[in-house]
């Protein structure tokens, strides 16, 4: 069974700082809530890159093109902005609302045994890949590897005590 209760540093991702955004320290950030302006919603992020890990605080934000554009604490200069590209926007796990019934996290499902509706075991939800359309699960078994769209067409049933997922795919697509 899993824990995946609220608890204190259990960090997840929410998106990912990009470019710079002007001279000013504004940074653009990839956001993968829904909708992509909830991530600037969060007022304390954890920003980590590589072994640098750093603790940052929210001041402003605007639309930035199709983007979303952050004034980050401390971050007051292109130039300091720029050595923050690449990092992932992290937030504590009990910083999120509760999700609504029928309604997961893609967090969550990270490491469940993936099924088909004949209980044909597929893999572990190992990843996922956010496409413009909708996210994908990587599933892996072994050296296989399969991607299976996330929509509800797809998605039959989610059960976090038992550890699995049910898709609607059959184990040769």
């Amino acid at each position: 069974m899993r824990d995946l209760t609220a608890r204190p540093g259990a960090a997840v991702v929410l998106g990912r700082v990009g470019a710079p955004f002007g001279v000013q320290g504004w940074v653009k950030v990839t956001s993968y809530t829904e909708p992509a302006a909830g991530i600037a919603s969060y007022p304390r992020w954890t920003l980590v890159r590589g072994d640098e890990v750093r603790q940052v605080r929210v001041l402003d934000s605007k639309r930035a093109g199709q983007s979303i554009a952050v004034r980050l604490e401390g971050v007051e200069t292109r130039e300091a902005a720029q050595t923050l590209t690449g990092a992932e926007v992290q937030v504590d796990r009990s910083a999120l609302p509760a999700p609504g019934p029928q309604e997961h996290y893609l967090h969550d499902l990270l490491g469940l045994e993936a099924f088909n509706r004949d209980g044909v075991r597929l893999g572990q939800v190992d990843g996922f890949i956010e496409l413009p359309v909708h996210p994908v699960a990587v599933l892996k078994d072994g050296k296989l590897e399969r991607l299976v769209p996330l929509v509800r067409e797809r998605l039959l049933a989610v059960d976090l005590q038992a550890g699995r997922v049910t898709f609607d795919w059959h184990p040769d697509d």
